[in-house]
């Protein structure tokens, strides 16, 4: 799936970097390794360059009421400076930051956050409230930010996102983790009806998603890429599978549909079989 991580490692880069994809297409002699350490370089450049300054604020915050800290923040501060000073707060005073400004503030730190610094604020930060934000993000189809802080939430959290995300944004999202261990996990919480409805999204004629698709099932392990292949093989759409088959082809992929066909039920393994042929 080398194609499909070479696209999600530009455009993850790209977002970092607050560019269109365009502007780093003259990166293409990279390979994703070499793609991801770049991204962190950038990630130190950007996030690391002024931590003295800031460590002044957060010394100063620390000894300010949670609600004079908000009034700072959201007037004074600003999204930008926010976001770097929340990663640095002792996560609940971090906490007690974000019950007391705007939704749409906190949208826009979250946005900001230096993914590095953030898990433990977000892991202790209010249901309500990450399902509030992860809601917005959604609506501004900000699938790379959401796939950044997959590994920092918590398994009662990231049900809590997943209730709250359309099949979509479960697709698009999921491709731009990069955690093998933490997408396993978060693929593993999706029941049999919410994977099909995930892996249908190949089909929609309105959008390309077929690649997501791939690229979601190549990061998995083989009993989660045999429920996927099912999924698909055997979904009510008949156009589900068709588009599956012709992505795995285009993306050179069918020898992974290929090994998990004698674990498949015997619909389903008819089913390859002829779409293979």
């Amino acid at each position: 799936m080398s194609d499909l991580a070479l696209k999600a490692e530009h455009l993850k880069l790209a977002r970092l970097l607050g560019c269109p994809q365009q502007a780093v297409a003259g990166l293409d002699g990279l390979d994703v390794a070499a793609l991801r350490r770049l991204r962190g370089a950038c990630t130190s450049m950007l996030f690391d360059g002024d931590r003295g300054s800031l460590q002044r604020i957060v010394s100063v915050a620390r000894l300010m009421p949670a609600a004079v800290n908000a009034l700072i923040a959201e007037k004074a501060l600003g999204p930008v400076l926010g976001s770097r000073v929340a990663g640095m707060l002792p996560p609940k005073d971090a906490v007690e930051i974000a019950r007391r400004v705007p939704l749409d503030f906190n949208v826009e730190v979250t946005l900001l956050l230096d993914p590095r610094s953030a898990a433990p604020m977000l892991r202790v930060m209010p249901l309500d409230l990450v399902v509030a934000v992860t809601k917005e993000m959604v609506k501004r189809r900000e699938y790379i930010v959401m796939a950044r802080f997959v590994d920092a939430l918590t398994d009662e959290q990231i049900r809590a996102c997943m209730a709250a995300m359309d099949d979509e944004a479960m697709l698009q999202s999921g491709f731009f983790v990069e955690s093998p261990q933490r997408l396993e996990e978060v693929v593993e919480l999706m029941s049999d009806e919410r994977m099909r409805a995930v892996v249908g999204q190949a089909a929609r004629p309105d959008r390309d998603l077929g690649g997501p698709v791939m690229a979601l099932m190549s990061g998995v392990g083989p009993r989660l890429q045999r429920r996927m292949i099912e999924a698909a093989l055997l979904h009510p759409d008949a156009h589900v599978g068709e588009h599956l088959v012709a992505t795995a082809r285009q993306h050179d992929l069918t020898p992974m549909l290929q090994a998990r066909a004698p674990e498949l039920s015997e619909p389903a393994a008819r089913r390859l079989a002829a779409l293979t042929a």
